[in-house]
Formats: C-alpha cells, sequence, structure tokens
C-alpha cells in the first residue's frame, strides 16, 4: 500500500486561488464572485466586496500545514462583513474612506454586472478615483446607493479620502528615501493599496519636487507602487522610464507606463522623448 505524501508539493498562487474560490461558493450567500489573480470580487449579503488573497497565500506558504486554518480564518473574515451600511453609520465610516486609483474600464465591468455604479472622478491617463471603505484584508467600493443614503456629495468623500490617506502616509517609516542629489528616491510600496494614490497627497508631492534637482518625476506603474526621482541625469531617468513602463505590463493590479511631474503646484503628463532618449543611450 502507498503511503500518502506527508509532505505535498506547494500550491501555486493560481490552485491557491482555486481553492479559495471554492470555499467561497460553498459559504452561501456569495453572489456574483470574479477571481482576478489573488484578487477575489463577489458581493456578500447585498455589499460588493474585494478581497486581497495576498496575505493568505503568504501565510500559506510560510506554514503549509496550516492550510485549513488559513482558510477558516479567510472565511471568518468574510463572514465578519456585515449588511450595506446605513446613514446613521457615515460618522463611524468616514475614517475609514480612502481613495484607490483603478483603470477607467472598472466602470464597465460594473455597468456589464449589473451592480450600483462607483462613485469616482475622472484623474488622467484612462484612470479613475474611486472611493473604498477600508475593511480587514478586504476593501468596499463606495457606490451611488451609498451616497444616497448617507447623504453626502462626491467633493466631500474625496476630501476626506485624501486627509485619510494623508494621516496614513505621513507615520513614520510609510516613504522609503535613498541617494542623494540627483539620484534621490522616493518610494511608496507598502502594498496596503493605495501607493499609487499618494501621487494625489499634492502636499508631499510638491515638498519632493522642492528637493531634487530638475523636475519631480512620478510613475505609477501598478496600484502597489509610487516613485518619484529627478530628471536631471538623463541615464537614471532613462533606466526608471523603461523599468516603469516594463512593470506597467507585467505587475498585479497594472495602472499605467505615464510619467507624471509637478507643474503650479498640480500633477500633470511629463512629457518624455523615448526615441531622443534612446539615440542618447
Amino acid at each position: 500500500m502507498s503511503e500518502l505524501n506527508p509532505n505535498p508539493p506547494l500550491l501555486d498562487e493560481e490552485e491557491f486561488g482555486d481553492l479559495v474560490e471554492e470555499r467561497m461558493e460553498n459559504l452561501g450567500d456569495v453572489e456574483e464572485l470574479i477571481r482576478d489573480g489573488l484578487e477575489i470580487r463577489f458581493r456578500w449579503h447585498g455589499r460588493s466586496v474585494v478581497s486581497e488573497l495576498e496575505h493568505f497565500y503568504n501565510a500559506y506558504r510560510r506554514a503549509p500545514a496550516q492550510l485549513e486554518s488559513i482558510l477558516e480564518s479567510l472565511e471568518g473574515a468574510v463572514r465578519s462583513f456585515a449588511p450595506d451600511r446605513g446613514p446613521q453609520l457615515w460618522d463611524e465610516l468616514e475614517d475609514r474612506i480612502y481613495p484607490m486609483l483603478k483603470p477607467v474600464e472598472m466602470l464597465a465591468e460594473v455597468a456589464e454586472r449589473n451592480l450600483p455604479q462607483l462613485i469616482y472622478r475622472p484623474f488622467m491617463s484612462d484612470m479613475i478615483v474611486c472611493y473604498v471603505i477600508d475593511e480587514p484584508d478586504s476593501v468596499a467600493f463606495v457606490n451611488e446607493e451609498h451616497l444616497k443614503v448617507w447623504g453626502v456629495m462626491e467633493t466631500t468623500l474625496y476630501t476626506r479620502a485624501v486627509d485619510n490617506l494623508r494621516t496614513k502616509t505621513l507615520k513614520p517609516g510609510t516613504a522609503e528615501v535613498t541617494g542623494d542629489g540627483a539620484e534621490m528616491l522616493f518610494i511608496y510600496a507598502t502594498l496596503d493599496g493605495y501607493d499609487a494614490a499618494r501621487i494625489l497627497l499634492l502636499d508631499i508631492m510638491n515638498e519632493w519636487s522642492q528637493i531634487i534637482p530638475g523636475h519631480l518625476v512620478i510613475g505609477i506603474p501598478n496600484r502597489d507602487f509610487l516613485i518619484g526621482f529627478s530628471d536631471a541625469n538623463p541615464e537614471i531617468l532613462h533606466r526608471l522610464a523603461l523599468q516603469i513602463a516594463q512593470d506597467s505590463q507585467t505587475l498585479d493590479y497594472a495602472l499605467t507606463d505615464q510619467l507624471w511631474t509637478i507643474v503650479n503646484g498640480q500633477i500633470v503628463p511629463y512629457e518624455y522623448n523615448w526615441m531622443s532618449s534612446a539615440e542618447n543611450n
């Protein structure tokens, strides 16, 4: 008789996601479930929920024998989500509202699934600023129904969301700063879901622009990364621009290869001459 393998091969991300998807479908009350890599979207008691599985997958890789406990923990997190919140709870929610950058195509996906339209404002380069309620291990996107029951305007959401993000961002250790002068780099890579959205913190972006020589250049290739650097050194500029372009095509939660800068205190596209740079490199 063959013995069971005491050390089965580790599940890869796709296999782990398949397993989670199967468990979610067996929970009951989970509707319209869609999985994209390690992101899973569904409706729970009428609420639109997005859950990031990366935390759970990393926990599994550290302790494969605890797979069942990890899955039970994930199920417990899902069960903890309450039904849609009413207007009387706006005061309890407003300090957990954050902005998140998403591709504009997300609006079409929501419409195709006949879900309430998201509250958003256009950004640039085919991106939008969405608003989310920050939950343990997930976020709930704010939609038109939320605003109706809360009685607040989109401008109120934006102001509150950016203020909350600023408070979160100013905590020590959030930003990584390396190098000096033209080699100075400012990086947000906290993986909290809001790294790219930190480009909306104009006070911080303007502060960076005053520290470095030349112009500040900002890249947000995906949701979980923001980098700021100087254009004073053409070689560094070209190398980083190329890396941002590549990452925007290969990383999860991709956003854009567009570069950005500060003009008169505002974020605007940075016009980068790829042809000229290629000739000089």
